[in-house]
């Protein structure tokens, strides 16, 4: 997910390929086919909302809600805690936003895996989505920042994936 994360972050076409990649993989390790299609489902549908807005401002420490974003949830779960453009306010945006990419993409597993081994790992998927930009732009601090987090957000799937598929095989 190293690399994929980023082809999955320049050309969006990438994000059915790994899709149907995830859906393989966990459909192979669990042997069974509707766990692989339940997660490439979910997979898809956690990939699909917007979060540039909130990535950018992190990197930009600035931000205006234009139409990604806006009405989907996380906004207005955010809103409670802080003013929308606040530094805060995307930072908990974006993790929330993590959370809710990785927690559909592996709740079919909860199924195989003990739960809260599933929970845990789409927790700090949440937390690194906006740590790994927070890092990138601390190292870069402008816009190239956004493909280095990109490389580090798909190190941290990288140990996801590979502590849930050694559960499942080894446990």
């Amino acid at each position: 997910m190293y690399y994929l994360n980023r082809l999955r972050g320049t050309h969006s076409w990438w994000a059915k390929i790994i899709a149907i990649f995830l859906g393989l993989v966990f459909g192979f390790a669990t042997w069974n086919p509707y766990i692989g299609v339940a997660v490439a489902v979910g997979y898809l549908a956690g990939e699909s909302m917007g979060w540039g807005q909130w990535i950018g401002g992190i990197i930009t420490r600035e931000i205006k809600i234009e139409g990604e974003g806006k009405n989907n949830g996380i906004q207005w779960i955010t809103s409670k805690f802080y003013n929308e453009g606040e530094y805060e306010y995307n930072v908990l945006a974006l993790g929330i936003r993590g959370f809710y990419w990785w927690f559909l993409t592996f709740a079919p597993l909860m199924f195989i895996v003990n739960p809260i081994i599933v929970l845990s790992l789409a927790i700090l998927l949440g937390v690194a989505f906006p740590l790994s930009v927070i890092i990138a732009t601390e190292k870069l601090g402008d816009y190239s920042a956004w493909e280095l987090a990109e490389h580090y957000y798909g190190g941290a799937q990288d140990v996801g994936i590979i502590i849930l598929l050694a559960w499942i095989v080894f446990l």
